[in-house]
């Protein structure tokens, strides 16, 4: 192919054409593609002169450029989805990581420059690439090693810019147990503090530079850092539906990236280990999990006064669903008035409560937690409150979830019985879970929605 020309295939030729990822050597940043043979060249691409292309406006370039990758992606597609391959090292496809590829509308900041004999970008927020989706595949990146303080995180299955998934390492982290995590983002809110289970120990070493990868397949991803078949990796359980989505690079505090690629291959691991783990398996609903709360509407907070809450009179309520291990992730079903600022967010608060049916009068144990504070109400008495956010009780302190750290006695009547809770949170995590222990049955059922 002459680099005096360019050349845009049309979507009728897709299952024939073949991508040729060699990039234009005059124009940059632009992806090739060429069909084996004359004839279909002829047929399948649109020839664009070099002096016509110089010569578009920016919007025409970036169409002919984004319709590029798109079809790039539906190549990979086509030539990956009808054998699903097993991507231990998948045909990678690069990305370059400047304007024309990423959309930077939702970062704070970005340049590119030479960072250890590498052209990075260096970023602060978020970049989703442009007219690339993935339900599964694989994404990698590598990272500018050192250890300043920041968090350099791959983006998938972005339902938009506000709710994805996230696997990041933590810069300043290498070596210790929580180097490596991933957190769904909900509604412009990260969760880490809820998948204290979804973390890894590893060393980022000494070069220069240090791999992330992500493999996702179905309800599962597995993260891992560096290129070695050896590396340490983490497997876990995905928050968001599996559906297709956008990918991208995020930051907080500035990070340096170079050579992001990405693969539609369906992953190894997504067909090894396919029998039921039992122990994985939600507990049974007569062991008292609550797998269903009724919410109210979010409502601000000026300050924790814990115990001394007032319950608020007549909330109108939703259902909302816990995770299958109990975990209600409130961030899915509500929005934070104040978001994004993490420790400098204002104090936001819902009420969650569920029925009780006691079938008679009976002492039972509730063991509880939530992120970040709560207030505990059994029948509008107000039993118990704490405060588990981030530092509260220490510079270390994490406020970690945990459903099983926290208990206290419940004196049921006879019948039905109103189990209120308030969960404030600030950052980095909304969330409750509750289960009700008694001798006698005990029946749980939301309010239901409008009571």
């Amino acid at each position: 192919m002459a680099n005096d020309e360019t050349f845009q295939p049309c979507p009728q030729c897709k299952a024939r054409a073949q991508p040729g990822p060699d990039k234009d050597q005059r124009l940059g940043r632009f992806f090739q593609y060429a069909a084996r043979d004359d004839d279909l060249k002829r047929r399948c691409a649109i020839k664009i002169d070099k002096q016509e292309y110089m010569q578009m406006t920016k919007p025409a370039k970036l169409e002919t450029k984004t319709s590029s990758l798109a079809l790039f992606a539906a190549l990979a597609f086509v030539s990956f989805g009808a054998a699903p391959a097993s991507a231990t090292t998948p045909d990678w496809l690069t990305l370059p990581l400047d304007e024309d590829a990423f959309d930077f509308s939702s970062s704070s900041s970005f340049r590119t420059e030479s960072v250890q004999g590498r052209d990075a970008l260096c970023l602060d927020g978020a970049a989703f690439a442009r007219g690339i989706s993935l339900q599964n595949g694989s994404i990698a990146v590598d990272i500018a090693n050192d250890a300043r303080r920041r968090f350099a995180n791959l983006i998938f299955r972005a339902a938009t810019r506000e709710t994805y998934e996230t696997a990041y390492l933590r810069m300043h982290k290498s070596g210790q147990f929580d180097a490596v995590q991933y957190t769904p983002h909900l509604n412009g809110e990260t969760n880490w503090q809820l998948f204290r289970e979804a973390q890894l120990r590893a060393d980022f070493g000494n070069d220069p530079w240090i791999t992330l990868r992500v493999d996702f397949a179905g309800d599962r991803a597995k993260v891992s850092v560096g290129t070695s078949e050896a590396s340490p990796a983490l497997i876990t359980d995905l928050t968001l539906p599996a559906e297709s989505g956008a990918i991208g690079l995020r930051t907080l505090f500035e990070g340096c990236f170079s050579n992001f690629r990405y693969s539609s291959a369906t992953p190894s691991f997504a067909t090894e280990g396919e029998e039921d783990d039992i122990s994985a398996l939600p507990e049974p609903s007569s062991r008292g999990q609550i797998e269903q709360w009724s919410l109210s509407s979010p409502f601000p907070l000026e300050r924790w006064t814990g115990i001394a809450s007032n319950l608020a009179q007549d909330p109108q309520w939703t259902t909302a669903d816990a995770e299958h291990n109990g975990r209600l992730l409130i961030s899915r079903y509500v929005q934070k008035q104040s978001a994004g600022g993490f420790e400098r967010n204002r104090l936001d608060a819902v009420y969650a409560g569920v029925t009780v049916h006691s079938d008679a009068d009976q002492t039972a144990e509730l063991q509880i937690d939530a992120s970040d504070m709560a207030t505990v109400w059994l029948n509008g008495a107000a039993l118990f409150s704490f405060d588990n956010s981030f530092r509260a009780k220490g510079p270390l302190f994490r406020g970690d979830f945990d459903a099983t750290k926290q208990s206290l006695s419940l004196r049921l009547n006879e019948g039905r019985n109103e189990l209120i809770v308030l969960v404030a949170e600030r950052a980095n995590g909304w969330g409750l879970a509750g289960r009700v222990s008694a001798e006698q049955p005990v029946r749980i059922a939301p309010f239901g929605a409008g009571q």
